[in-house]
């Protein structure tokens, strides 16, 4: 069996080792599944490590200031935020139109963690981003 481990890392196929070693660990959840359902599932693992290591290394490039949560921002009124609005901005639609965003405000109302806010969220749905 180690040998399956080492072709399978051999393959770049981290994830999907690591799926089967967790299928082997919880022998009796994986054991009533066919052969196609076991390797389907050892498959998706490799696709969603695969897409999670690329948003994270998307992240990383992008180099932000500050690690910001779209689901974090404050709609306070006083900062200006319109839900409407950054609701629209997170959905990425700016990005396949080619648009620019520009935000401007007072110093202290949060311009920084909205821009890294919504990188944050351009990395989720793969975009690269360059914070400068």
């Amino acid at each position: 069996m180690n040998q399956l481990n080492e072709q399978l890392r051999t393959l770049r196929l981290g994830h999907a080792a690591k799926g089967l070693e967790q299928q082997r660990e919880q022998l009796s959840t994986y054991a009533e599944l066919t052969f196609e359902e076991r390797l389907s599932l050892l498959l998706e693992s490799e696709v969603l490590g695969r897409s999670r290591a690329r948003i994270e290394r998307l992240k990383r490039q992008a180099k932000l200031r500050i690690d910001a949560s779209p689901n974090q921002l404050i709609y306070k009124e006083d900062r200006g935020l319109k839900r409407i609005q950054l609701s629209e901005l997170l959905t990425g639609s700016y990005l396949l139109k080619h648009q620019n965003i520009l935000i401007t405000g007072p110093t202290g109302a949060g311009k920084t963690y909205v821009a890294c806010a919504l990188a944050t969220q351009a990395c989720e749905q793969t975009y690269s981003v360059r914070y400068y």
